[in-house]
């Protein structure tokens, strides 16, 4: 009996492995290292120190190279696309004939996928809410949390089922760190030892609400508190993108305030990272979908105080694994809530961060995930 073969691919967007940040080409490079009984094809954009086709450990790496010339003329010049991303997935796709296309936040490619590959089972597993105007139907609409389930749901989607696949995270890279790797971590960043420092791990964009952190901060002690923002600031012409406008007033205003502002790292820099904070603040303004950085915060025995937004309620218990505020929060509220932790009883955040190592442990590492993703696969097979 032949092994069944699955075609995972993203967005026209990250290499995979990704370089940076970028969580879903990271969950699709870590499942297809783990799951069992399948032949994974993982198919991205080209990767710049990786070979197009290559096969590591089993994982057989599509890598879909569009020329230089093709996307001036076509793309740019008269706007064509006559031999598209995934015209390319489907020639490739047809040569190993999958069972099964899992198909990460990329409802656009739906329909062709669906068209030219009739005999495989199609999985469209969304990580954000995305427009699905003339969505065909599917198989199985999989959100990372219930709530882009439901979301997708309410679009009119029509699957034959709607199921979830979380997150997930390294339990043995993101760990808790002793006193010494946090003083290492903080010497090594230039970040104030005796402060109670408040991190703030994300994209520098309006929806995930740094300026309001940056305003909650500015109302506490600065000879007390410290802010570390970590995370990628955009970059462009403010006369053409808002975002860079946000982030060019959100600069201005850290003018004067006790903040380290760092940038953004690879994933493999990133368990340190955490290491430098009393508290790791989420204060999205838009409903997250999974909150990636919550999880690997509580996996790294990081303390969590959120906002109660979108699919971080459904594993974030206020004052069992972190602590909660009204999804309504203004920057008030915020700055009392974090004065509040970092005056707290000896022990209680601590106790918060082992339940929420223990919740990470039982649910959202690697190993669950995959399990979880083969017993689907099982299922739509079947």
């Amino acid at each position: 009996m032949s092994v069944p073969s699955v075609l995972m691919l993203s967005q026209e967007v990250h290499p995979i492995p990704p370089l940076k940040g970028a969580a879903v080409e990271q969950w699709i490079d870590t499942v297809a290292h783990r799951v069992s009984g399948y032949v994974p094809h993982v198919v991205s954009v080209p990767h710049p120190a990786l070979p197009d086709s290559q096969v590591v450990d089993g994982v057989r790496y599509q890598r879909i190279r569009v020329g230089a010339l093709y996307n001036r003329l076509f793309r740019k010049i008269t706007r064509l696309d006559p031999w598209s991303y995934v015209d390319r997935i489907v020639a490739y796709a047809e040569s190993v004939e999958p069972d099964i296309v899992h198909v990460h936040n990329a409802p656009q490619l739906v329909p062709r996928l669906k068209a030219g590959l009739p005999g495989a089972r199609l999985l469209l597993h969304m990580h954000n809410e995305k427009p699905v105007q003339s969505l065909p139907e599917i198989e199985v609409l999989c959100g990372c949390s219930r709530y882009i389930s439901d979301w997708f749901r309410r679009q009119g989607v029509r699957a034959g089922r709607f199921v979830q696949l979380p997150n997930g995270v390294d339990v043995a890279a993101f760990h808790p760190g002793d006193a010494n790797a946090r003083a290492a971590a903080r010497a090594r960043f230039d970040v104030p030892r005796e402060r109670f420092v408040v991190l703030y791990v994300g994209r520098i964009s309006p929806e995930k609400g740094p300026d309001l952190l940056v305003e909650a901060v500015r109302r506490l002690d600065p000879r007390r508190f410290h802010l570390v923002l970590a995370g990628e600031w955009p970059q462009g012409d403010p006369r053409r993108s808002a975002r860079v406008v946000f982030a060019e007033s959100l600069r201005a205003r850290l003018a004067g305030m006790p903040v380290s502002v760092l940038g953004h790292f690879a994933p493999g820099a990133m368990p340190e990272i955490y290491r430098l904070g009393d508290l790791l603040v989420v204060p999205s303004r838009f409903e997250e979908p999974f909150s990636m950085v919550a999880i690997e915060a509580m996996a790294s025995g990081l303390p969590v105080l959120a906002l109660a937004k979108g699919g971080m309620k459904e594993y974030l218990a206020d004052g069992e694994n972190a602590l909660v505020l009204p999804a309504e929060a203004d920057a008030a509220a915020l700055a009392a809530a974090v004065e509040s932790a970092a005056g707290a009883p000896t022990g209680r955040l601590a106790a918060m961060a082992r339940e929420a190592r223990l919740l990470v442990e039982s649910r959202f590492t690697w190993a669950h995930v995959a399990r979880a993703t083969e017993r689907l696969y099982r299922e739509m097979l079947q």
